[in-house]
C-alpha cells in the first residue's frame, strides 16, 4: 500500500513538473514574440491557447509574459533582457486592436485583468476597445494628446472620436506663446503637444531651447500662428504631459536625445529621433571617417534593432545600397533581425542584385536568420527563383536549409 502511494506520489509530481514545463514554455513564446515585435505570430499563438486551455489560461500567459526575459540580437543590448515596458504595452494593444493609444494613464495590467471574465479574444477585444476609447477620449479633452497617433486608429474607433483628437491637437498648437530671454527661444510647449513634438524630433532638436534662427526654422516647418514674446525670466516652462508616467519618461529621452533611455523603454515613437540621429552620425562620419563617429552609427543602428518598427525596415534598405561596405554590411546584418517579409524582400534583392562577395556573405546570412522565425522567407525565396536573379544557387541552398528548421511553435 506504501508502495503504491509513493509511486502515485511521483507520478504527480512528475505531472506537475510537466505541466509546469509546458506552461513555461508558453509564456516564453508569447514573451520572444512580443520581444521580436511579431505581431502576427503573437495573435496565433494567443488564438492557439485559447483553442488548447480557453481563454483565461491565455490571458494569463499574456499577463506573466511581462515579466519574462527573451534574447537579444547580438551588439543590441545583454544577451537577455526583460521585455521593454512600451513594447510590451504597444505589442498588447496591437493584437487588441487599440493601436494609437497606448499612452492612456491606466497601466496595461489594469487593463487586461478584467478580461479574464469574458469568452473569448473577441469578447475581450470588443469590451477593451469601448473601455480604452472612453479613457482615451477623457485624457485628449483634458489636453493631454501627446503621442497619441489617429494614423493608427483604422475602424475600430468611431469617427467623433478621431476628429475629437484632430480637433484638439489643432487647438493646442494654434496661437501658441514662446517666450525669448536674451537670445534664448523656450520650446518646452512645443514639446508639450504632439505636432509640435514630431517636428522638433525630425529636425533633430535638442533640449528645451534654441536660438532664433532655429526657432524660426521650426516655427516655418509647423506653419501654424505661434508667438514669440519677450520675457524677463530664465526659466523653462514645466512639462505637464504626458499624464502616463511611462511616456513622461520617453518624451524626456527623446528631448535629452538619450539613446539608452529609448532603448530600454522600446516605444516606436523613438523612430523618428533615431533616424533622425542616424542620418547625421552617417554624414558626421563621410566628414571624419573616424572610429569614434562609426561607432555611434553602430550604436544607433543597434537601438533600431532593439526597438524593432516596421519602419526601421524603409532606413535600413537605404543603408544597404549605402557606398561604404562598412555601413552597408552592418545595415544587412541588423535587417535579419527583423521577422518579416518585407525584411526578406529587401535582402533578397540586394543578394539578386550585388556581385559584391561580402554583401552576398552577409545577405546570405541574415535571410537564413530571419527564416528562423519568418516562414513566409520561403515563399519570398521562391518568387526570386522564377526572376533574373544572379544568385540563384545561393537561394536554393538557403532554401534547403530552410526546409530543415523545425516549426517555430
Amino acid at each position: 500500500m506504501s508502495e503504491e502511494k509513493n509511486r502515485s506520489s511521483i507520478l504527480k509530481a512528475a505531472k506537475d513538473r510537466a505541466r509546469q514545463s509546458e506552461m513555461q514554455s508558453n509564456i516564453q513564446m508569447i514573451t520572444d514574440a512580443i520581444g521580436d515585435r511579431r505581431d502576427r505570430d503573437l495573435l496565433d499563438i494567443l488564438s492557439q491557447l485559447e483553442q488548447d486551455t480557453g481563454w483565461p489560461i491565455a490571458l494569463e500567459y499574456l499577463l506573466e509574459a511581462k515579466d519574462f526575459c527573451y534574447s537579444l540580437p547580438i551588439g543590441s543590448g545583454p544577451i537577455r533582457t526583460q521585455l521593454e515596458p512600451l513594447k510590451y504595452r504597444e505589442m498588447v494593444f496591437s493584437i487588441f486592436s487599440c493601436d494609437g493609444l497606448e499612452p492612456i494613464i491606466t497601466p496595461t495590467i489594469e487593463l487586461l485583468t478584467p478580461l479574464k471574465d469574458e469568452h473569448s479574444l473577441l469578447d475581450a477585444s470588443r469590451k477593451l476597445r469601448n473601455r480604452i476609447e472612453q479613457l482615451a477620449m477623457n485624457q485628449i479633452q483634458s489636453g493631454d494628446t501627446l503621442f497619441f497617433d489617429s494614423s493608427d486608429f483604422g475602424i475600430s474607433f468611431s469617427k467623433e472620436f478621431s476628429n475629437t483628437l484632430d480637433q484638439m491637437m489643432n487647438k493646442q498648437i494654434h496661437g501658441l506663446v514662446l517666450e525669448k530671454h536674451n537670445d534664448e527661444i523656450d520650446i518646452s510647449p512645443l514639446w508639450q503637444y504632439e505636432t509640435g513634438r514630431l517636428t522638433l524630433s525630425k529636425l533633430g532638436i535638442r533640449g528645451k531651447e534654441i536660438d532664433l534662427e532655429t526657432a524660426n526654422l521650426v516655427l516655418s516647418v509647423i506653419q501654424q500662428p505661434i508667438t514669440i514674446s519677450n520675457s524677463s525670466t530664465h526659466n523653462s516652462s514645466p512639462l505637464h504631459h504626458p499624464t502616463n508616467p511611462k511616456y513622461r519618461e520617453l518624451l524626456d529621452c527623446i528631448i535629452e536625445q538619450n539613446i539608452d533611455g529609448l532603448r530600454s523603454l522600446s516605444s516606436r515613437h523613438s523612430y523618428i529621433i533615431l533616424k533622425q540621429l542616424l542620418e547625421e552620425a552617417i554624414d558626421r562620419y563621410a566628414q571624419t571617417s573616424s572610429s569614434l563617429d562609426y561607432r555611434r552609427i553602430l550604436n544607433l543602428i543597434n537601438a533600431h534593432v532593439r526597438i524593432r518598427t516596421p519602419e526601421s525596415i524603409q532606413l535600413l534598405q537605404l543603408l544597404i545600397n549605402h557606398k561604404d561596405i562598412r555601413i552597408a554590411s552592418v545595415a544587412i546584418t541588423a535587417l535579419g533581425n527583423f521577422y518579416h517579409e518585407s525584411a526578406v524582400y529587401v535582402l533578397v534583392d540586394s543578394l539578386c542584385d550585388t556581385k559584391n562577395m561580402e554583401i552576398v556573405r552577409r545577405t546570405t546570412a541574415a535571410i537564413k536568420t530571419i527564416a528562423r522565425r519568418c516562414p513566409e522567407t520561403n515563399y519570398v525565396i521562391m518568387q526570386a527563383l522564377e526572376s533574373a536573379c544572379t544568385h540563384k544557387a545561393r537561394l536554393r541552398h538557403i532554401q534547403k536549409e530552410i526546409g530543415k528548421q523545425k516549426a517555430l511553435y
